[in-house]
């Protein structure tokens, strides 16, 4: 967790810097028509988390995740003809899984843990001239995680308080034209983001997990 802290610190004032020289560039040729375009999706995560360290302790806690859907709405201003500022937010719930130690018993327990990252990032146009264009860049976000309770039968529940995180990551997707004026697409996109997840039980020691989702989604954009 120490290289990621690291990695974070070089990666974030290097993205800043690249959005605001994105937003300064003058807007030029067809963008000028059409700068914005506005993408509503829906999405899969997938988060990478498998194992829980518990704050203040030398105590770790294995976890399993499965994917969580919820929908996204996507606007980005094409700065240039091969540059975009872009902006997101999104909303799904992964599940997680773990096992409970109850005397001689192990007692499995999951929770579906909201997560609603808003991002910001530049999308570097591969094929701006193409029906399919393809674009890659990096973002930031703001990862906003709701209170969850973990649940392992009626009467067994623990509830959890979580606290919200900054995190960095990678979108790549492509859009494409389906009429010939050039303003309705579909789009397609995958989106990674390095984000950890830390929750608190109301009577013990916070725990904290690189939560780190795979974002899959699949929708309609509209240009404007």
């Amino acid at each position: 967790m120490h290289s990621t802290r690291r990695f974070r610190t070089v990666v974030a004032p290097m993205a800043a810097v690249l959005f605001l020289t994105a937003v300064a560039l003058p807007t030029s040729g067809v963008a000028a028509d059409r700068a914005w375009l506005v993408r509503v999706v829906g999405v899969s995560v997938d988060s990478d988390a498998h194992a829980v360290e518990v704050l203040g302790t030398s105590e770790g806690l294995s976890i399993s995740t499965s994917s969580g859907f919820g929908f996204g709405l996507d606007l980005e201003y094409r700065a240039s003809r091969r540059l975009g500022v872009d902006f997101g937010v999104l909303s799904a719930a992964p599940s997680i899984g773990t096992s409970v130690g109850v005397g001689f018993k192990s007692i499995s327990a999951s929770a579906d843990v909201t997560m609603t990252p808003i991002s910001a990032g530049l999308n570097v146009h591969l094929t701006p001239d193409s029906r399919f264009d393809v674009y890659i860049g990096p973002l930031l976000a703001y990862v906003v995680y709701d209170s969850f309770t973990l649940t392992a039968g009626p009467g067994l529940s623990e509830s959890f308080s979580s606290e919200n995180d900054v995190g960095f990551g990678a979108n790549l997707g492509v859009d494409v034209g389906l009429d010939s004026k050039g303003r309705w697409a579909f789009n397609a996109s995958i989106k990674y983001i390095d984000t950890t997840l830390e929750a608190k039980p109301s009577d013990g020691d916070a725990g904290r997990t690189d939560f780190d989702p795979t974002i899959f989604g699949f929708g309609f954009g509209y240009r404007f």
